[in-house]
C-alpha cells in the first residue's frame, strides 16, 4: 500500500517545486505568518521523532496559508557545537554501538561511514539526508532560505548577537560550576549528552565526622544531624585517603576524581570500603561516637561516597542498618502531623523503589510540615544547648536546616559540593559528566534577577500551547543558572573577543530566526549594517541593504515557534531571554507550541532501548501522507504518540477508502431537488467545517483527523445508505469542501484527488467556510433521530441475541409530553439542572424519563428542537422503513402510534413509547 501512497507524493512533490509554491515573499497585500521549528543536529539521519514535530508545524503552515496568509516555514541544520564532532570522533575510534547503530538502523553502507570520521563531512552529508527526508515529508517549506550554522554570514551574525548582549550587560565574567566532560575537555549541556540529558547541578551539604581521618558526608538533609547514629560505606567500592590545605578525608574513588575537579585533593592511600567498616567517627553536633558499617546500597559514585545513617528518619537507612546485622540507635528528630513518632517504625518494605518512595514521603511530609523536636536540646553538649533551643529546637525544618548549617560553620565542620543531582550523565564520548569549577570564565547571565523578572513577566505576552505548559517554562526560568558560553574545541562561531573559545550549541541558536528573514539575499553585511537590518539604527546603507531590512520588517516576530516539549529546559527559556534584551517585547514570538514525543513498543526512542525508527524507513513501509497522520493526529498535541504497524496501518487503510469514497461521489451525475438526505448532509458538513476549522486552529490535530478523515467518511456512507437518489451537486460540494479540510493533514492525497475533478492545485484553495452550505434544522432533527432510532434497535437486537423476524415500534403522539420534551430542550440548553426541571413538573412521573432522554441527544439536536417544535415521528420512521431494514437487515417493520387504542398491546410496550423515544419490540 505504501506505493500507492508514495507514488502520489512524488508527483505532487515535484509539482510544488516546479512551480515555487512555498518560495514566500513580503507582499503587503496579505497578512503575514512566519512559522519556525528548531533546526535538527546533522549527526545522524532523521527518525520518526524529528518528524511529529516537522510535520505538526507543516500542518498548522498549509492551514494558516488556506486561511489566507502568506506564510514563511524556513529550515536549517545545526553544525554547530560537540553533536557532530562526537560521532565523528566515535566513528573514527570504531566504537561499534554506534557504527552498529548506522549499518543496521539505517542502513548506511560501512565504506561511507569511514568517510564520516571527518566531522564536516559527516555534517554535509547528513545535511543532505535531513534535506531530501523533509522535503518527502512534503514540508512547505521555503528551501530558499536554507542555511547552516558554519555560514560565514550565519557566524557574522552570531557573533553581532554576543557583542550586544556583552553591550547589555548580560555576558558576565565569573567562576563558577558547570557540567563538564573529563575526557573532552570542555563544558557540556544537553545537545552534548547521551540521550539529550540536560545535567543538573546542585549544592550538597556535607558534614564533617571527625576520627582516624576527617569522613565528609554528603547530605540533602543536614538538620537530622541529631540523629545521625552511624556512617555507612560501600564494602566492594574503592576509596581514597585525599589529602587538601593538611587535612585528610576519607572519600570513593569515584567521589574523589569527581571532587578534584571541584578542589585541589592529593591521593595519599587507597583501600577497600570494607577495611573502613568498623572504625569509628565522631558526631561533631552531638560528640557521639558512632561505627562505620558496610552497605552495598550505599551508592559509592553520588556526593562523597559516605552516608550518616539517620534511621529514625530515612528506612533506606534502617534497610543498610538491618542488612549489616548492625545495631544502631534510633533517634527522632523531627515531628510531623502525619507520620509517627518514629516515621520508619513497623516499615518492611521489601521493593527497593518502594522504599526509596517511601523516603521521598517522609522527607517532603517533614520539610513542609515538620518541626524540630524540642528534646534535641538534650542531644548536645552544654556550650551548644543555648543556641540549639533558641535557633533549633520547635523551630520548622526549613528553619532547623539554615541554622543546624550555622552551627556546622561556627564548629567548623561544614562543606559543600556540587553534584549533577540527575546523574549519571554521560558525555556523547561515553565519559561520566562531572561538576568542575571554572575560573574567569564567559558566562550568559541568565540567573540575572532583572533579566528573570522581565522574562518571568513577558511570559504573559506570549501564548503557549497547551496553557498547562507555562508552569513548566516558569520554574525552568525561575530556576535557571548562568550557562557558559565557551567551548574549547567542536565546530562553531568563535567569541569574537577570544577566538580560543567556540560559542556552545545551545548559545548560538538563541536568536538564529531573525537570518531567515534575509539569509535568501543576503551576501555579507557589517555590524553597522546588522543594526540597521534588525534593529533600525541609523546607518548609510546601500539599496540592498535596505530591502533587506524590509524583509526583517515584514516578518519578524515569529508567529508560531513550534517544538518539541524538551526544549522548555533549555532552548526556549534561551530564546525568550535573547530576543527580550535585544528587541525588547515586541520581538517575542506570538507562540510557542509545544509537541509530546513518539514512543515506539511503549518507550520513548533510544539507542539504549534499540528501539530508533528512521523517518524514512517509515515513509518506505507505510506511505507518506499515514505516516504524517500517524506521528501528528492520533494522541493530543502534549502527549507522546504512540507508533506501531497497527497504528499505521489503520490509517493507511481508512486513507484509502475515503480516496476511493471521494472518487466516488465525484463521478455522480444526478441533478435534483434537495430532499431531506441532502439537506441533512448540508447540514451536517457546515457543522464539521466549523469544528475542523477550529480544531486546526487550536493545534487539535487529533480532533481534526477524527472529523476529517472518520466522522465525514461514516457521514457520507449514511447518506448513500439512506437515499436512492444521491444529489450530485451536494456531493461534488461536499468533495471540495472534504478535500480541502484534509489537504492540510494528507496534502498529497488530496492533490491527487483535487486534481480529478477541480481546476488548479488545492494547496492554493481556500479553506471551506461554513457559510458554503446552507443548514436545514427540519433536516437535521429527522434524520438525527432516525439515525438514533436504528442504534437502538441494533442494540436490543444483540442483547436479545437472535434474528428478528419482525421489529415492533410503537411510538408517541402525546402533545403534552412532547411539549415536555421541548421544555427539557430549552432547560439544558439554559443549564438548569434537572432537579429544577423536574420541580416544576412535579406530577408526571413520565418527565424524568422524557428528560433523560432528551439529555441523550447532540446540543445541535436540542437547539433544533426548541426552533421546530414537533416533528412528525411516525413519519419519518414510515418514509424511511427501507433504510432502517435494510441497515439493520431485519426483514419487517411494523410502526404503530401509541396512543392508538385499535392498536394491539403486544407486551405492554404502548405505555413505554415516549417523545423521541419509540418502545421497540423484537419478535
Amino acid at each position: 500500500m505504501s506505493a500507492f501512497f508514495n507514488s502520489i507524493a512524488e508527483k505532487w512533490q515535484r509539482t510544488w517545486e516546479e512551480q515555487k509554491i512555498f518560495e514566500a515573499n513580503p507582499d503587503k497585500r496579505k497578512d503575514k505568518f512566519f512559522i519556525t521549528v528548531p533546526f535538527p543536529y546533522t549527526n545522524s539521519p532523521m527518525h520518526i521523532g524529528h518528524g511529529r514535530t516537522y510535520v505538526t508545524a507543516d500542518i498548522y503552515a498549509r492551514y494558516m496559508r488556506m486561511k489566507g496568509k502568506n506564510v514563511l516555514f524556513p529550515f536549517a541544520f545545526q553544525f554547530t557545537g560537540t553533536p557532530i564532532l562526537a560521532v565523528a570522533d566515535g566513528i573514527r575510534r570504531g566504537d561499534k554501538e554506534l557504527i552498529d547503530s548506522f549499518v543496521k538502523i539505517y542502513n548506511i553502507p560501512e565504506e561511507k561511514l569511514k568517510e564520516l570520521a571527518d566531522p564536516y563531512k559527516l555534517a554535509e552529508y547528513f545535511k543532505d539526508d535531513m534535506e531530501k527526508s523533509a522535503k518527502s515529508l512534503g514540508l512547505s517549506v521555503d528551501w530558499r532560505r536554507s542555511f547552516t550554522t558554519t555560514d560565514k554570514r550565519f557566524s557574522s551574525l552570531i557573533q553581532w548577537q554576543f557583542k550586544k548582549l556583552k553591550e547589555a550587560g548580560k555576558l558576565v565574567i565569573e567562576s563558577d560550576a558547570v557540567s563538564y566532560c573529563p575526557r573532552d575537555q570542555f563544558p557540556v549541556g544537553m545537545h552534548d549528552t547521551k540521550g539529550d540529558i540536560e545535567p543538573e547541578i546542585d549544592r550538597l551539604d556535607v558534614i564533617l565526622f571527625e576520627g582516624e581521618y576527617l569522613f565528609p558526608v554528603s547530605t540533602s538533609r543536614p538538620e537530622t544531624v541529631f540523629g545521625g547514629n552511624g556512617l555507612a560505606v560501600n564494602p566492594e567500592a574503592e576509596y581514597v585517603v585525599a589529602e587538601t590545605n593538611g587535612k585528610k578525608y576519607i572519600l570513593s574513588s569515584d567521589a574523589f576524581f569527581k571532587l578534584s575537579f571541584q578542589r585541589d585533593l592529593k591521593e595519599t592511600d587507597r583501600m577497600l570500603g570494607s577495611e573502613l567498616v568498623g572504625r569509628k567517627a565522631i558526631n561533631p553536633v552531638t560528640l557521639k561516637e558512632v561505627e562505620v558499617i558496610g552497605s552495598g546500597l550505599v551508592n559509592s559514585n553520588f556526593g562523597t561516597g559516605i552516608v550518616m545513617l539517620v534511621p529514625a528518619h530515612d528506612p533506606i537507612h534502617k534497610a543498610m542498618i538491618e542488612q549489616a546485622g548492625e545495631e544502631v540507635d534510633i533517634t527522632p528528630v523531627i515531628r510531623s502531623p502525619d507520620l509517627p513518632e518514629v516515621p520508619t517504625e513497623d516499615i518492611e518494605i521489601a521493593n527497593m523503589a518502594e522504599l526509596k518512595d517511601y523516603a521521598e514521603t517522609i522527607y517532603r511530609t517533614e520539610f513542609y510540615k515538620g518541626v524540630m523536636r524540642e528534646d534535641i536540646v538534650d542531644l548536645v553538649p552544654d556550650y551548644m544547648r543555648q543556641y540549639v533551643k533558641e535557633r533549633i529546637a520547635g523551630r520548622s525544618v526549613k528553619e532547623g536546616r539554615m541554622a543546624v548549617v550555622d552551627l556546622l560553620k561556627n564548629l567548623g565542620r561544614y562543606d559543600s559540593i556540587y553534584e549533577i543531582t540527575n546523574g549519571p550523565v554521560f558525555c556523547r564520548c561515553g565519559a561520566q559528566v562531572v561538576v568542575k569549577t571554572l575560573e574567569k570564565q564567559w558566562f550568559i547571565a541568565y540567573d540575572d534577577p532583572e533579566w528573570k523578572r522581565s522574562v518571568l513577566k513577558s511570559l504573559d505576552k506570549v501564548d503557549i500551547v497547551p496553557p498547562e505548559a507555562k508552569k513548566e517554562f516558569e520554574k525552568v526560568i525561575f530556576d535557571l543558572r548562568k550557562r557558559v558560553v565557551g567551548r574549547s574545541r567542536g565546530l562553531g562561531v568563535k567569541l569574537p573577543w577570544d577566538e580560543s573559545q567556540i560559542i556552545d550549541s545551545l548559545s548560538d541558536s538563541t536568536l538564529y530566526t531573525v537570518f531567515y528573514t534575509v539569509s535568501h539575499l543576503l551576501k555579507e553585511a557589517n555590524d553597522k549594517e546588522l543594526d540597521y537590518i534588525f534593529l533600525g539604527l541609523p546607518a548609510e546603507v546601500n539599496d540592498d541593504i535596505k530591502k533587506l531590512r524590509e524583509e526583517f520588517q515584514y516578518w519578524y516576530p515569529i508567529d508560531v515557534r513550534s517544538s518539541g516539549r524538551d526544549l522548555v529546559q533549555n532552548h526556549l527559556p534561551y530564546f525568550i531571554y535573547n530576543h527580550l534584551v535585544i528587541f525588547g517585547e515586541s520581538g517575542l514570538p506570538k507562540e510557542i507550541v509545544l509537541n509530546g514525543f513518539v514512543r515506539v513498543g511503549g518507550k520513548k526512542m533510544s539507542k539504549s532501548f534499540r528501539n530508533i525508527y528512521p523517518l524514512k524507513k517509515a515513509i518506505e513501509e507505510y506511505g507518506v501522507d499515514p505516516v504524517r497522520v500517524a506521528l501528528t493526529s492520533t494522541a493530543e498535541i502534549y502527549q507522546d504518540i504512540e507508533f506501531n504497524e497497527r497504528l499505521v496501518t489503520a490509517i493507511a487503510e481508512q486513507l484509502r477508502r475515503l480516496f476511493n469514497t471521494i472518487n466516488y461521489i465525484i463521478e455522480i451525475k444526478r441533478e435534483k431537488k434537495y430532499d431531506i438526505y441532502d439537506k441533512w448532509l448540508s447540514s451536517i458538513i457546515a457543522k464539521k467545517v466549523g469544528e475542523i476549522d477550529q480544531a486546526y486552529k487550536t493545534f487539535e490535530f487529533k480532533k481534526a483527523m477524527d472529523e476529517a478523515i472518520y466522522s465525514i467518511y461514516d457521514a457520507i456512507l449514511d447518506y448513500l445508505d439512506m437515499t436512492e437518489s444521491p444529489s450530485s451537486d451536494i456531493l461534488k460540494r461536499v468533495a471540495s469542501a472534504w478535500i480541502r479540510m484534509i489537504s492540510p493533514l494528507v496534502p498529497h492525497l488530496a492533490e491527487e484527488l483535487w486534481s480529478k475533478s477541480f481546476t488548479g492545485l488545492v494547496v492554493n484553495q481556500d479553506f471551506p467556510k461554513p457559510e458554503e452550505f446552507q443548514v436545514y434544522p427540519e433536516a437535521v432533527l429527522q434524520v438525527e433521530y432516525l439515525k438514533e432510532v436504528v442504534n437502538r434497535i441494533r442494540e436490543l437486537v444483540n442483547v436479545v441475541g437472535k434474528e428478528p423476524s419482525k421489529v415492533v415500534l410503537y411510538v408517541s403522539t402525546d402533545k403534552q409530553k412532547m411539549k415536555i420534551a421541548i421544555d427539557a430542550c430549552k432547560a439544558i440548553q439554559e443549564g438548569k439542572s434537572a432537579k429544577d426541571f423536574l420541580s416544576t413538573y412535579g406530577g408526571d412521573v413520565s418527565a424524568e424519563r422524557i428528560y433523560n432522554v432528551v439529555k441523550s441527544y447532540e446540543d445541535d439536536f436540542r437547539k433544533y428542537m426548541v426552533e421546530v417544535s414537533d416533528i412528525d415521528e411516525v413519519r419519518i420512521l414510515a418514509e424511511n422503513a427501507r433504510y432502517i431494514t435494510s441497515k439493520l437487515g431485519i426483514p419487517q417493520l411494523a410502526i404503530y402510534d401509541a396512543g392508538d387504542p385499535t392498536i394491539p398491546d403486544m407486551k405492554e410496550r404502548k405505555g413505554q413509547a415516549l417523545p423521541l423515544y419509540p418502545s421497540i419490540l423484537i419478535l
